[in-house]
């Protein structure tokens, strides 16, 4: 039976407004931060708002036997291609009032480190999610400039899509991400990287062909690791990394891509690093920007492709 009813006239929490408040002095955040692509690859400066370079090639090898004591004859050369790209700026602007940065807050000192910590954090996915999925503009007074990100420099000969419209039998299997790994070694790749959505790197870690699978166990940790992480192909070691940032396409259901690359193709560049400026004072408080300016280069399409309209549902 529950308890009695509490006695007239006692004073009780429910009653009172004077009760200290307890609120932990510290701040959760669980929102990811991860940049596996632009973690993974090189980083240098570019020096215009329209970075360009050349790309070469040799020739195609073939059958060379000359004749004893023969006159040469010039063979035509090869002229390096001229690549480029596009710098996009991205920018996380936020507006703090002066009683706002006054007052006292829990588990900060600064209202403004806080906020400019979140959004520097906020930029740099930003600039993850655009360096995978942007395509270039050229940009206008009306129209912002952007990049082509990794995924549209795939090459023409490493793409392997299903169809025009997705289905959700479009399942990526081991024999699809060797074909494509193939390809690119064909046109002179070397690849090494495979970067899935969460649901693709689940089906890869599920490659069990010819009872291959691969069974890591620590035995004082009592633990059992059975994801797959790397490759082994017939054309080289391959690392398998899951990133939150590739644009599903369609919409309900969604599907996903796959980007494979050789890491040494890449180059994250940097026109302008990232900044916070307060912006001109027309308010009783600041307007705060935090920008940068950045783009991608690929040295040759040669070392990137990928799988696309690929089904999230299990096979």
């Amino acid at each position: 039976m529950p308890d009695s009813a509490t006695v007239t006239m006692t004073y009780t929490t429910s009653m009172s407004d004077n009760i200290v408040d307890e609120v932990l002095d510290r701040i959760t955040n669980l929102a990811p931060t991860d940049t596996p692509f632009i973690s993974s690859i090189g980083r240098d400066k570019c020096d215009t708002a329209t970075p360009e370079w050349l790309e070469d090639t040799l020739d195609t090898a073939a059958s060379n036997s000359q004749i004893e004591g023969k006159d040469f004859t010039a063979a035509a050369v090869t002229i390096p291609t001229r690549l480029t790209n596009k710098t996009q700026i991205m920018d996380k602007v936020f507006f703090l009032s002066e009683s706002a940065k006054a007052s006292k807050m829990y588990a900060r000192t600064s209202e403004l480190q806080r906020i400019t910590g979140n959004k520097t954090k906020s930029l740099n996915n930003d600039v993850e999610y655009n360096t995978l999925n942007s395509t270039v503009a050229t940009g206008d007074e009306s129209t912002a400039r952007s990049m082509d990100g990794a995924l549209a420099w795939a090459h023409a000969n490493a793409s392997y899509t299903f169809s025009a419209t997705a289905a959700g039998s479009n399942h990526i299997t081991e024999i699809i991400l060797n074909d494509q790994i193939q390809a690119l070694w064909t046109l002179g790749g070397d690849p090494d990287t495979v970067l899935a959505p969460a649901r693709q790197k689940r089906k890869i870690s599920d490659f069990t062909a010819d009872g291959r699978l691969t069974i890591n166990t620590n035995m004082d940790q009592k633990k059992i690791t059975m994801t797959v992480r790397i490759i082994e192909t017939d054309f080289g070691t391959v690392m398998v990394m899951a990133d939150r940032h590739i644009a599903a396409t369609g919409s309900d259901p969604y599907y996903d891509t796959i980007l494979l690359y050789q890491k040494s193709v890449f180059k994250s560049l940097t026109f302008r690093p990232v900044k916070r400026t307060i912006l001109g004072k027309t308010a009783d408080g600041d307007k705060y920007a935090i920008t940068c300016e950045r783009s991608l280069r690929c040295g040759s399409k040669k070392g990137v492709g990928k799988i696309t309209n690929l089904s999230r549902v299990a096979a």
